[in-house]
This record gives C-alpha cells, structure tokens and sequence, in this order.
C-alpha cells in the first residue's frame, strides 16, 4: 500500500487537536458533568483486579472467576475510554506481566523451510555401448558397485571383421601409401577400435585378435548389461557408470513460494543420516511444472559431495532466506490473530491500551513483518497481551449493546451545527481516507486493495443510525455506494469514476461540515474546469487523477465568516505544476 493510505486516521490525534476550536464540531456534555458522572458511578461500583469486566455493587464482595476481593472501580483500572482503549492500573501492569516493545526498522527476510531427497546428478553420468561386433572376452567388470577409473580395461572384443581391417591397415603400413594408410585407419575408428588400441597396432605391427576396450570415463557401475561371453553389435549398452562426487537435492517448494525462489541462490542443508554432509547448496533448476496434488514446483539442487557422504534417496532437510532487506516489524509473539484478521495491542501511555488492526508480511527469526496500522516506534504489548485483548474486546462488545447516543439534531440542521464529537469526526474522515486512496491510487497508477475499503464501509451503517433523519444519511449513503463499486473497479477508468461520485458525495460535508478541520489537516479540494469532478489531495500541487484537464483550486470557506459553499472562492491552477 502507498504512503498515503489512511492519512487522516493514521494522524488522528493531530487533526482531531486542529479542529478541536471548530465551529463544526459540538459535544453532547461538557468535561464537568462527565467528570461528576464518571465519580458517582465509580463510588457504586466494584470490580476484580485480574478480571475487570466483572463489575459489582457488593464492596465486600468477591470475584466468583478467581475469588480475589473486589476494589472501587477507577478510570485507571479496567475503564473503557472514550477512544476505545482500557486503562490498567500500574500495579496490575506487573501482575499481569505486561511487557511493551517498539515497533521498529529492522533487516531481516523470510525463512521457507522445505524437505528434499538425494538423486544422483544426471550431468556425471555416462553409458558404455558397443561399437563394435563381435564376442566379449576378458569382461573386468562384474557386479554393480565396481569402480571403474578412467582409460580402465573394460572387456575385449573378438570380432572377425576387425582382424580382417587390421591386416589392411598393417599391409598399407607396409606399402608407405599415406593416402590409403588415412583412409584404412579411418576405418578401424568407425568399426570401433579406439585410438590407444590403433596407436597399439601401429607400434607392434601385429594384428590384435581380441581388441581391447577402455574406460572413457570414470565412476561407479549403476548398471551392467553384458555378461562373459555375449555377442554383441553396434549401439548395445554395456554398462552404466556413474559419479557421485557430485549430487542433486530434489526439493518441493510451494507453488505461492516459487516467485521468490531464483537459480544461483544458496540454501542451508541438513542431512539426518549424513551429519558431516556439506551444509550448503545451490539452486540449479525450478522445474516449470507444478504437481496438482500438492501443489508443489520441484526445484533442483546441486551438492558437492567429493567426499562420498551422500547416497541417492536420503532425506534433506533445507533452509532458504528469501527475501532480505530492512522491514517495519515487531516480535512475532505481539500478533494476534482471530475472526477480524491480525492485530496488536498498543500501548498509548499512562497505562491505557487499545486493539489495533494490522496486516502482516513475511515472518523470519522471531520477528514479523507490519505492512500497515502501525508506524516506527509505537509501542506494541509483547507479553500479557491476550488478557488485555479479550477486556477490549468485553469492552466494545458492551459498547455495542448499548443504544448509541442520542442526537439532537433533524432534517434542517445545517451540517456545521450537526452534534460531531472527535471520535465521530474520526469516523467519518474514513471516507475521505478513501479519497485520498483513490487519488493516489489513480495518478501513481497501481490497484487498490479491496480490504483497505473495508474499514469505511464498516462505520457506514453505525454513522447513519446514529444520524438518522439529518442531512449527513444520504451523505454517507451514496459514499458507500461509490466505495462498494470501487472495490470491483480497483483501477482506471472505472476507479476514477467512482472517485468522482465519492467527491460528489462529500462535497457538503467537506464545503459545509468541517471544512476548517480539512484546511488545518493540509488538504487541497480541486475541480475540472471543464467537468467539475472533485477530487481532493495533500499539498497545493495539482495532480489530477483524471486525466490532463485543466483545474481549479476550491478555497475552504471560513464558517466564521458566514460564506455559504456556493461562493466558495475558486482560484484556477496550473494542472500540469508538481507533476512527476
């Protein structure tokens, strides 16, 4: 996901303080009632240190999970905040063994650990056939397993045809007729007698009756097809030599792995029943077919073993580092995981936490990689966070129960007197986050990702319930339906169009609801000239994800200065300026 993705949510603290003196934004009680609320309800009730969802009357009562006595009900003890986090008190911190950790840059990359089989290397393999006719005689090799070095004798050949073109040759000798004496040795090479037993007939001058056959190559016999005694012709196989000095570790990667696999690569390996076997390895080969059983590419690699530790059929057990490289990452333990996807704990200080939605990447040494929903140095629970998890999610599970709470607000209050606290403001600046996406999304040219617009499309309903029968409803209703049909559009034409609805849409609420909010936030609302398509981005220089129309800057109107949205002031830009 790009840089910008979730820009008003992920500075939120920094935006809400920039539109906390809006004349937009209006809360439902002022912090001295809420703080005499908070009190009175605190001096009745009860809860158990190491379970603070349980809540009682009784203060000479006990807990009925763990039987620990109860104590007064405090702000630092278990109570939900208005933002969603609890706060724990320091002494329960210890107790509960809660540890926080930094999220942080660090190198590492992904570990794919895999299992292979030893096979002999197809490259030092070499057959033996006959090249000539005749019977064997003198056979040197006789079982399988024998060592045979090279230039060995093999067998010899009694082959009448032979000794008749030996006499020719030595009778050309004999004449000193180069011409012939080149063209009867050429013969003798293609009845199959080879070189060292030419040079051997040249010396002695007498004919070889049973013609001797050398080993080319060396190895061990792996195969041998002729016994003492057999006739045999032109092309018959005679053994099967091969070399182990050198072998191949057959291993089956997953089909979702293979991208990142590369010939040349190295890999660590472990051999059960060769621990002096060499450790390392390369990647020859990745087959290019994949077995529709398991879903798995074969991928070959090539062991030295000069030594003779491996044999063909032993198991391997391989490591390959995939992928390294500088990535944002906590330690592995901090992820947790359930029905809503990955998420961590935060740690925001003064001993509250909250839940907070992540999306992971590759995992290696004790450490996972965080793509999104956390930036470096926040603090993350490392240790105790299963105990905190499950308060929040006691606490939002009672929020949810509870009615939502009453707007005093119908169909003819402006958008700016709309009763939007902080926390609402927050809400709904998801669908601007989305526009932002989209924006970006457009002039860098890459697809977005449909879990991105999730979020958004998840607070839809609760912000229209709790809105109903005001001016924002039909606001959010048709953003929502721009956001569903983006998600299958993901790019192009067909996300720019949504992005145009989107900014249809949110125009009143961007021009009338909190429009000092977005001027302090950074954001630039522009216009086509032509089309009058909105879109909105951060800075001043237009990029217009439409195309290469000619724009125009739209002023954020002043609420304080009574400007109404349709004398917003329009200013015309340079379409073209701050484009890369």
């Amino acid at each position: 996901m790009k840089h910008s993705i979730l820009l008003l949510t992920s500075a939120a603290a920094t935006l809400l303080a920039a539109c906390s003196d809006s004349p937009g934004i209006r809360t439902t009680e002022t912090p001295a009632e809420g703080q005499a609320a908070a009190a009175s309800a605190e001096a009745a009730q009860y809860t158990c240190p190491m379970h603070p969802h349980y809540i009682s009357t009784d203060p000479n009562g006990s807990c009925p999970i763990c039987g620990m006595d109860l104590v007064p009900v405090s702000a630092k003890a278990g109570a939900a905040q208005g933002d969603g986090s609890i706060a724990v008190a320091p002494e329960m911190i210890q107790t509960m063994g809660i540890r926080t950790v930094p999220a942080e840059v660090t190198d590492f990359g992904q570990s794919l650990r895999a299992f292979g089989v030893v096979e002999t290397n197809e490259r030092l393999e070499n057959v033996a056939a006959s090249r000539l006719e005749g019977w064997i005689e003198s056979l040197t090799v006789r079982a399988e397993g024998d060592t045979v070095r090279p230039g060995a004798l093999l067998y010899r050949v009694y082959s009448p045809d032979l000794i008749a073109a030996q006499k020719d040759y030595l009778n050309s000798l004999a004449i000193g007729n180069d011409n012939r004496i080149a063209a009867v040795r050429q013969r003798l090479r293609s009845l199959g007698m080879q070189t060292a037993a030419i040079e051997r007939l040249t010396q002695n001058r007498e004919v070889i009756e049973r013609v001797p056959v050398y080993a080319e190559a060396g190895g061990t016999v792996a195969e041998l097809q002729v016994r003492e005694g057999d006739y045999v012709n032109p092309g018959t196989p005679i053994l099967r030599l091969q070399s182990y000095s050198g072998v191949w570790v057959m291993a089956s990667i997953p089909e979702t792995e293979l991208p990142l696999i590369d010939t040349g690569m190295p890999v660590r390996l472990d051999f059960p029943s060769a621990p002096e076997a060499p450790a390392e390895g390369q990647v020859d080969y990745i087959y290019p077919t994949i077995d529709p059983a398991t879903r798995t590419a074969q991928v070959r690699i090539e062991v030295d073993n000069a030594a003779g530790y491996l044999r063909p059929g032993a198991y391997a057990d391989i490591t390959m580092d995939l992928g390294g490289g500088p990535r944002l990452s906590v330690p592995s333990e901090a992820i947790l995981r359930d029905s809503r996807g990955a998420h961590v704990i935060i740690a925001k200080g003064d001993g509250r936490f909250a839940g907070r939605a992540v999306r992971t990447g590759v995992s290696a040494g004790g450490r996972t990689e965080i793509i999104t929903g956390l930036v470096s140095g926040e603090q993350v629970v490392a240790s105790g966070q299963f105990m905190l998890d499950s308060e929040v999610n006691l606490r939002e599970g009672f929020s949810k129960l509870q009615a939502p709470p009453t707007i005093i607000a119908g169909p003819d209050t402006p958008l700016s007197q709309l009763p939007v606290d902080a926390s609402t403001l927050a809400e709904i600046d998801h669908f601007t986050d989305m526009a932002l996406y989209f924006h970006e999304a457009l002039t860098d040219q890459y697809r977005i990702d449909p879990y991105f617009v999730d979020p958004a499309l998840g607070l839809g309903e609760t912000l229209r319930t709790r809105f109903a029968d005001t001016k924002l409803v039909p606001i959010l209703g048709e953003a929502e339906t721009a956001l569903h049909a983006a998600k299958e559009a993901r790019e192009g034409e067909a996300l720019a169009a949504e992005l145009a609805r989107l900014m249809a849409a949110l125009e009143p609420w961007l021009l009338e609801g909190a429009p000092v909010h977005y001027r302090d936030a950074g954001l630039t609302l522009f216009q086509e000239t032509e089309t009058g398509r909105l879109w909105v981005q951060q800075g001043g220089s237009p990029r217009n994800p439409y195309g290469e129309a000619p724009a125009e800057v739209i002023a954020w109107p002043d609420p304080m200065a009574g400007m109404e949205t349709g004398s917003a002031e329009r200013q015309p830009v340079d379409p073209h300026a701050g484009h890369r």
